[in-house]
């Protein structure tokens, strides 16, 4: 399904046109007449921005939401160039997803389109997300790349976990995934870490490595590596963007980040120790997997997750099938392994008393700095009397 722009409808119409349509073809042309196909300083010429804009699964999104979401987003910062909108359902989960192709053409001034800043363009998609009552974690960015031919090759998405096709066959056998592997580990990281610091002393104990990438890459990120595999690396970004670098970092900055009790973070940790160490990976995917949910539901406790399961099930909706039963298998797993509390009072006396903790340190930090402030108030009246 395609919706290129209409440049005779002043920018702000979009048509829909039969699948046979050519859209490629006539951006190439556009590109060659207004002489924007050849290279630029020496660099080879940018041809397309692409965006894939992914919504989360727990929406249940139509087809047809997600093609209005993506046209409102390209109207908003693209309307004066040529945009094609192709909408697929073609992943593992059959969600719908689209591809938004850019041309490197401003229609109006037949000069090649500036490098926007991607944040922007990310939140202007987060707002518009949210006030559609949809699941977007603030702050991610929309992924874009450039190619003659963008719809031939991987792409990175707006997915916050993204699973290569290589994977999902692994899994299928029923052999050993790397990237899964790591991927299991840095999901616990995140999970149990309230900061960057305590995100890396996890990692080490799980031991996964992590380095800064290229100081050439277009945007930093981290890359993790198994400790005694350091030759199998993967970017943080390339796992799902819920794993990059930023952010992870804006998952610290915020308070209302899911995170287990105290104890129930320590029994975590202790049970995916014990995994590493006898090289259980079966039961780390496991682990990883029902943190994961809970995560996504925002549990803290067995009751919690009973609750989530007994709506679900209510509803009866087929497209929420996958997600009951991986909430019924995470349920049966912290409960058996007894990694969450029982009962949500547990899980809310726990959240309460770190609340107060919190609340403590700050006060003594203000008190601190209006203590030294006064101090050098002191030290400066005292001097000006002399």
């Amino acid at each position: 399904m395609n919706f290129p722009w209409q440049p005779e409808m002043e920018f702000q119409e979009v048509t829909e046109v039969p699948i046979e349509f050519d859209w490629a073809e006539c951006m190439d042309e556009t590109r060659h007449a207004c002489g924007n196909n050849t290279t630029y300083r020496g660099a080879r010429a940018r041809t397309f921005k692409h965006f894939v804009i992914s919504p989360d699964p727990q929406d249940g999104l139509t087809i047809a939401a997600v093609a209005d979401l993506a046209v409102e987003w390209a109207q908003e910062h693209y309307p004066e160039h040529e945009v094609a909108i192709i909408m697929h359902d073609d992943n593992a989960g059959r969600i719908p997803h689209a591809h938004v192709v850019v041309n490197n053409t401003n229609l109006r001034t037949e000069r090649r389109m500036h490098n926007d800043n991607p944040l922007d363009l990310n939140r202007s998609l987060q707002d518009m997300a949210e006030c559609r009552g949809m699941r977007f974690m603030r702050d991610d960015m929309v992924m874009e790349s450039d190619d003659e031919h963008p719809m031939k090759r991987t792409l990175a998405t707006m997915q916050q976990v993204y699973l290569r096709c290589s994977e999902v066959e692994i899994a299928k056998e029923g052999g050993y995934s790397w990237v899964t592997d790591i991927r299991g580990r840095v999901t616990i990281a995140k999970a149990l870490a309230r900061d960057e610091g305590e995100f890396m002393a996890i990692l080490d104990a799980l031991e996964v490595d992590v380095s800064e990438n290229s100081p050439k890459a277009w945007r930093r990120d981290w890359i993790y590596a198994l400790r005694d595999c350091p030759t199998w690396r993967v970017g943080g970004e390339k796992l799902g963007l819920s794993f990059g670098q930023e952010s992870l970092r804006n998952r610290f900055g915020r308070m209302a980040a899911w995170h287990p009790s105290a104890q129930a973070s320590r029994k975590v940790l202790s049970h995916a120790r014990y995994a590493v160490a006898l090289n259980d990976i079966a039961d780390l995917e496991r682990l990883s997997a029902s943190t994961e949910m809970c995560m996504a539901f925002n549990v803290r406790s067995v009751e919690e997750l009973d609750r989530r399961i007994a709506k679900l099930e209510q509803r009866g909706d087929v497209a929420k099938d996958d997600d009951l039963q991986r909430l019924v298998h995470a349920r049966d797993y912290v409960a058996e392994n007894r990694l969450l509390p029982a009962k949500a009072q547990q899980a809310q006396r726990a959240q309460t008393a770190r609340n107060e903790q919190q609340e403590k340190a700050n006060r003594r930090r203000v008190d601190y700095q209006r203590a030294g402030q006064a101090s050098r108030r002191r030290d400066r009246d005292g001097r000006n009397e002399r």
